[in-house]
């Protein structure tokens, strides 16, 4: 099937996007922990006016049988569960990572809006949104460039998804037209492919791959990263490895965003989270 190339009209020299047309070829631990609220007990005198001691008054005697009780309060300290990473994890011993952006301002991506595509930031969520239902991949890119890493983001489906509606990553791009792509899809899916936009040539390294590990739907939520070290591309979601291969179709490049829709228009996606890790 014929490729055809999607241009974006905005080019810039630190970041920028290419929108391209690409045929494709076929949970957090939550915090429990209640709130205690505890209401101090308060022990208040009558107010009465002072009378002085009846020298003649007989001497009481405290009653054996009647205890003095004292009142305490025991405070039960509140625990907060911490999740479990998976030892294989890369999240769970690389450390610092060397940059992450939570989205608090847009200054790391190429925002813009365009009649197949839009990415804005809003309430710290970068909002990918494939406005046609069409089988193109857009993508954001940041600044900088990148060899050995492991990159992950952390996006949740909208409210409305079905089939191959995706959003994921490209990475290795050399230029903003061109790189590594991969996808996690709405219906539980994953792929790993490149777009050589010099040959215009698609190709599928790792096709549509069904994972237990993907967070399915509308409002599903899913970490997808991948990890480069030389020609060896290892794939993970939600701390999981799912694929390991060995391509040297791109070297050193830049990294980014990307979102498309198969079956529906509008389909959005909300983006919390861009980290990496420079590995060695």
């Amino acid at each position: 099937m014929k490729k055809v190339l999607f241009v974006c009209l905005v080019l810039v020299v630190l970041t920028g996007c290419v929108p391209q047309q690409i045929k494709p070829d076929d949970k957090v631990a939550s915090n429990l922990a209640a709130t205690l609220t505890i209401t101090p007990l308060v022990i208040k005198s009558p107010a009465e006016p002072y009378q002085p001691p009846d020298p003649n008054a007989p001497t009481k005697t405290p009653d054996p049988a009647v205890p003095t009780l004292t009142p305490t309060i025991t405070l039960t300290p509140t625990v907060t569960p911490t999740a479990t990473l998976d030892p294989e994890d890369p999240v769970s011993f690389l450390g610092d990572p060397w940059f992450r952006d939570k989205f608090v301002n847009g200054s790391n991506f190429f925002l813009y809006d365009e009649p197949q595509s839009s990415y804005r930031v809003d309430n710290n969520q970068m909002i990918l949104v494939a406005k046609k239902a069409n089988n193109f991949e857009t993508w954001s890119l940041a600044s900088g460039s990148m060899y050995n890493f492991y990159l992950e983001t952390t996006g949740t489906f909208g409210d409305e998804c079905s089939g191959k509606d995706r959003y994921g990553l490209i990475f290795r791009a050399p230029d903003t037209s061109e790189g590594y792509l991969i996808s996690i899809s709405c219906d539980g899916s994953f792929r790993l492919s490149t777009w050589e936009n010099k040959k215009e040539e698609y190709t599928s390294i790792k096709p549509w791959t069904t994972s237990e590990y993907i967070n399915t739907g509308p409002s599903g939520e899913n970490r997808l990263g991948i990890k480069t070290n030389g020609s060896t591309l290892t794939g993970f979601i939600n701390g999981h490895q799912v694929f390991e291969i060995n391509d040297s179709t791109f070297g050193q490049g830049r990294f980014g965003v990307l979102v498309a829709a198969t079956n529906t228009p509008g389909f959005t996606v909300y983006i919390s989270e861009v980290v990496y890790w420079k590995l060695k």
